[in-house]
């Protein structure tokens, strides 16, 4: 029997907790992060989670109340009838859509124990009158043939519900709720398939083009990866301002302690790490000026002091609100940097740069990892690294950012390479300027409309 933990990246510690108790006992979590197999789409593996479960827990905190994430979560519970049992962790006042979905349900109260004994007691209950229900439809398949048999997912859906009833009164509230209508308030899907090219949104005044990179298994999203590379730009600025220097100290030459001092690395070389990375904000920006927490992507923060684009507005200035509106915003799990106070960094982005892992779905899909600049980019990019690539070597491709810092650094980070060598990819220092960006996104296909679609080659 597999329990499906829900819960905000916030609570992690809380739910880890929960998860080691429930699975010393014989139960079975799917929690994430760990559960999320590499290289496959994250939406889609919490959907599965969620259906493979003979119950949810949901650990409830303003943390959680306002997670959008969270949210979606509850929605596909109580729209696939998965029962939910409500952990409250503190006092919260639901949020309006939360409270659509839990206004009608009895809501207990207590104080949440360290042991989680009643979290415990609900999984173990759960667990007997499964069991009991699954011998007792078992006899009856003896019986009564197919007939038994047709009536097994609803019997034992009646079990959890008896066995959280026995729990009313303890620390947790347990609530089977059904949405009535969801799936016809939806509309249908567009339809498109892996490898078209899709246009979508605005950049530098040119229509973005996108390759379908993947399709959820309910076809309600996919997942986009620009066909060319858009811009050149460094992943983070030196956090000193200058590129390899930190005040009038000059840290180009090797020998220097850089190699050792992390956080001198990326002092004077950039941050590697892709929740702190300006990257990252530029990407997710949807305004005019970008709000940056650190330093900003000055063009003196770069090594040849070019492509500054701390001035630039954000990635997606350029798209109407019902573009903004049809992307997913999508929960990350990144390895972090040697800065990092964990091993992995969760994030929630809208727009976003692939990972090691998830060069795969390449593969799965069918298409190259390759790509050049657009026309666009070309001209913009004042490093003219392209350019010398193609002229000296008539290199077609370049090489693209990855989202992923290499282990045991804190300003190296891994690259897509240009396919001029056999290595498919690199590391490179953050901080260098002339490199692509690729951006990826999730777009709900029951809300994108896009301008124009064709096969991709």
């Amino acid at each position: 029997m597999q329990i499906f933990l829900s819960h905000s990246s916030k609570d992690a510690a809380i739910a880890g907790q929960i998860c080691e108790r429930l699975e010393k006992n014989g139960a079975k979590c799917f929690i994430a992060p760990r559960d999320i197999r590499p290289g496959k789409e994250y939406a889609e593996e919490i959907i599965n989670g969620i259906d493979k479960s003979a119950a949810m827990v949901l650990l409830m905190s303003q943390n959680a109340n306002s997670s959008p994430h969270v949210l979606r979560e509850v929605e596909h519970a109580v729209s696939s009838g998965t029962p939910i049992l409500v952990y409250k962790i503190e006092e919260v006042a639901l949020s309006k859509s939360m409270e659509y979905f839990l206004m009608t349900h009895q809501w207990v109260s207590a104080k949440p124990r360290e042991d989680y004994a009643d979290i415990v007691a609900f999984a173990q209950d759960l667990a007997k009158k499964e069991n009991a229900k699954q011998d007792e439809e078992g006899a009856k398949d003896g019986e009564a043939g197919v007939v038994g048999k047709r009536r097994g997912i609803a019997g034992r859906k009646a079990g959890f519900l008896a066995a959280a009833a026995a729990l009313v009164m303890g620390a947790a509230a347990y609530f089977a709720i059904q949405k009535p209508g969801a799936a016809e308030n939806k509309p249908e899907p567009v339809s498109v398939q892996v490898g078209e090219t899709v246009l979508f949104g605005n950049y530098l005044n040119e229509d973005i083009e996108w390759r379908v990179l993947r399709i959820s298994e309910d076809e309600s999203q996919a997942v986009l990866v620009s066909s060319h590379i858009l811009t050149m730009k460094a992943y983070d600025a030196a956090e000193s301002g200058r590129y390899n220097y930190d005040g009038d100290k000059d840290y180009w030459t090797r020998e220097f302690k850089t190699d050792d001092d992390m956080a001198l690395q990326a002092q004077v070389r950039g941050n590697s790490d892709w929740s702190v990375s300006n990257l990252r904000a530029w990407l997710n920006a949807d305004t005019e000026v970008v709000a940056y927490s650190d330093q900003p992507p000055v063009g003196t923060a770069m090594a040849e002091k070019k492509n500054g684009y701390q001035n630039e507005p954000g990635f997606l200035w350029g798209f109407t609100q019902e573009e903004c509106d049809a992307i997913v915003e999508t929960e990350l799990v990144t390895k972090g940097n040697a800065l990092s106070e964990s091993g992995s960094v969760t994030t929630h982005d809208r727009v976003w740069l692939l990972s090691l892992d998830e060069l795969a779905w390449f593969d799965e899909a069918g298409m190259s990892k390759y790509a050049s600049p657009t026309e666009e980019a070309v001209l913009q990019d004042q490093s003219y690294w392209y350019s010398l690539d193609c002229d000296t070597y008539g290199v077609e491709y370049h090489s693209w950012w990855l989202r992923e810092p290499v282990p045991e650094t804190a300003s190296l980070c891994y690259l897509v390479n240009n396919g001029y060598v056999e290595n498919a990819t690199r590391q490179e220092n953050v901080g260098l300027e002339g490199f692509g960006v690729r951006p990826a996104l999730v777009v709900d296909l029951r809300l994108v409309t896009f301008r124009g679609t064709e096969k991709g080659e």
